[in-house]
Order: C-alpha cells, then sequence, then structure tokens
C-alpha cells in the first residue's frame, strides 16, 4: 500500500479513528499526550544484576525524533485489545471493515516457512507474518520493547495482552499465556 500521508496521519485516519482508539498514538511527543501523561507507567530498565532505574518517564522527549513502523506505538489494554478483536474478526471491528479478510489473512500467515529447509520446517514452530509472530497453530502474537506482549487465538476465538513497563526483563507473558491456556475449558 502506498500512502501520500505521513505514517502517523494515515494510522490515526485509518486505523485509530475508525476503531475508536482514543488513546492510541504513534509517536511520544508530550503535546500529543496533554492531560494523559499522569495517566501513563515509567519505562524501568535494568543492566544484569543491577537496580532497576527510571528509563523512559511520561514527558520526556521521544527516544527517536521520528515516526516509526517498527515501534512506538503508545496504547491503554483497552485499545490494544480492540485492535486485537479486530484481527480475530477478520478485519472487522463494530461492524465496520477496517482491514480487508484478505489482509488479514497475509498479515497473520506464515511469511518466512519457504526459508527453511523441509527437515528445519517440521521442528519450527514459530514464523513471522507482517508484523505477527505466527505459530504454526494459528496463534499470531507480538511483544513490544516494553515487555508489552498480545495473542490472538483464532480457533479458540480469545485473546490476551500483557503490558508492563520493564525494558530488558523477563516478562509474565509466558506464564500468562500457560495460565490462560489452563483455565479454558475445551467442550
Amino acid at each position: 500500500m502506498v500512502s501520500e500521508k505521513p505514517l502517523e496521519v494515515f494510522l490515526k485516519e485509518q486505523l485509530y479513528q475508525p476503531l475508536g482508539m482514543a488513546d492510541s498514538y504513534h509517536h511520544e511527543v508530550a503535546e500529543k499526550l496533554e492531560g494523559k501523561l499522569n495517566r501513563m507507567g515509567v519505562v524501568y530498565a535494568r543492566s544484569r544484576g543491577g537496580p532497576w532505574r527510571p528509563a523512559w518517564k511520561p514527558g520526556d522527549p521521544p527516544d527517536y525524533p521520528f515516526v516509526r513502523a517498527s515501534g512506538g506505538m503508545i496504547s491503554t489494554a483497552w485499545d490494544y485489545a480492540i485492535f486485537c478483536q479486530m484481527f480475530l474478526n477478520g478485519g472487522i471491528y463494530n461492524g465496520n471493515q477496517i482491514l480487508q479478510p484478505e489482509t488479514v489473512e497475509t498479515m497473520t500467515s506464515p511469511q518466512t516457512a519457504h526459508i527453511y529447509t523441509p527437515r528445519e520446517l517440521e521442528r519450527q514452530s514459530n514464523f513471522y507474518g507482517y508484523g505477527w509472530n505466527v505459530s504454526k497453530d494459528g496463534v499470531f502474537s507480538h511483544g513490544g520493547s516494553d515487555g508489552t506482549y498480545a495473542w490472538v487465538d483464532p480457533n479458540r476465538k480469545i485473546i490476551g495482552l500483557v503490558f508492563t513497563q520493564c525494558r530488558g526483563a523477563r516478562t509474565p507473558r509466558a506464564k500468562f499465556k500457560e495460565l490462560i491456556e489452563a483455565s479454558i475449558i475445551s467442550p
């Protein structure tokens, strides 16, 4: 897709606004977050074995002076759940077609399976889609730099979100997913 609009404008007009994601942005510029900074958490980081220290505080300048397609989204758990629900619904949210079903299918299908030998392919359980990590069982997921993790399971019709603010730490995502999986009662 080619758009003559800046990425941030395109995302706002084509994704965030149609989905009603009022608390989602793609660049952490303080003026856009006016009145919302007090709702944001400090990001912490630590070197191996060292103490936790603030790595970013609401209102700090962004790490990069430009909008990146590869990261930098600021959102809430509610907004991100809407985004994931739209993918679970094949591109539809609240009766509105946001993405075409073919686009969702392409984004959430393995795009890297062809790089493996047949023997490697047998052992491989995860692949890259477009913006998603895709498993053999159809579950797709995405992790963020500060521990955020989202997964969508189309077969069971569930989504899961883990939001943390800890850079470079062991996040609870694997344990959280394990607990969710264990709590599902199959018919």
